[in-house]
């Protein structure tokens, strides 16, 4: 059976409306128009924790923008925002959306004291899509790696009701109740499911960032996928926290973390202050 209110709210978030913020600057971190990041910036920071957020929209649409209440958020908590764009399918898969994330990362963490933040203090978060991007940057270590970046150095990883951690058992899950995702996922991933799913990559004897990982309580494929990516960060001794949030969807989630008294959003900020 297929959950319709579910899938309308992924929709619904898929669609993206507008809810745009004017950052301080706009800066190219690489070659092409897509390859570009707003850092917030705002007078007074000096060593600010960075919170870099990855945009969802299913690796194919969606706009570093769409940051809904975060830059209030930000000052808020003392935080330096940073929301960056990627390219996108089809002119590229998951695997290149996150290479982008990356050489955007490596941009960030050389060049972001000069706007008040502190490089040793960068916390990852991306929301859907963009979860799934900063998980798999911090994971495997080939993208931050081409860059010089060692991931285990990040401060932490906030993803917010993400799905493609194990892109195969998800793939496998939608094949048959929900043809369009199943479709979204198919030109996300493809044949390369295995070595874009974050989850599956995570090995003993490595060191991870600390991860605490959201997602809609009444999605049971985000639950699954959460507590999966979890479990393997803490067989392989890292940290994972995973946290539940009632009466949420996969778009609501997304535009009120951050709003003043949401339970994510301050649930975040107590990581960010260790």
């Amino acid at each position: 059976m297929i959950d319709r209110r579910a899938l309308l709210g992924l929709a619904a978030a898929l669609a993206l409306p507008a809810t745009a913020a004017r950052a301080s600057d706009e800066i190219a971190y690489g070659e092409g128009p897509d390859r570009r990041l707003d850092v917030h910036a705002r007078p007074g920071l000096s060593a600010a924790p960075v919170l870099f957020y990855v945009h969802g929209g299913g690796w194919r649409r969606g706009d570093k923008r769409m940051v809904h209440d975060l830059p209030e958020y930000a000052r808020r908590h003392g935080l330096l925002l940073v929301s960056v764009n990627y390219r996108m399918a089809p002119e590229v898969d998951a695997g290149g959306c996150a290479e982008d994330v990356a050489a955007a990362l490596a941009w960030v963490r050389a060049n972001i004291a000069r706007y008040g933040g502190a490089p040793g203090r960068i916390f990852v978060s991306g929301h859907s899509a963009g979860a799934h991007l900063a998980a798999l940057i911090a994971i495997d270590r080939q993208y931050l790696g081409v860059h010089g970046v060692d991931p285990s150095t990040l401060a932490g990883i906030i993803t917010i009701d993400g799905a493609g951690y194990d892109a195969v058992a998800q793939m496998a899950w939608l094949q048959d109740r929900q043809v369009l995702l199943s479709s979204m996922y198919e030109n996300a991933f493809g044949a390369r499911a295995v070595e874009l799913s974050p989850t599956l990559l995570v090995r003993a004897g490595q060191a991870y960032p600390p991860f605490l990982i959201f997602h809609v309580a009444s999605r049971p494929d985000a639950q699954r996928q959460s507590e999966g990516l979890a479990e393997a960060l803490r067989a392989a001794g890292g940290q994972a926290e995973v946290v539940a949030a009632p009466g949420e969807t996969h778009r609501s989630i997304n535009v009120e973390f951050g709003t003043p008294g949401d339970p994510e959003g301050e649930r975040a900020a107590l990581f960010i202050k260790g």
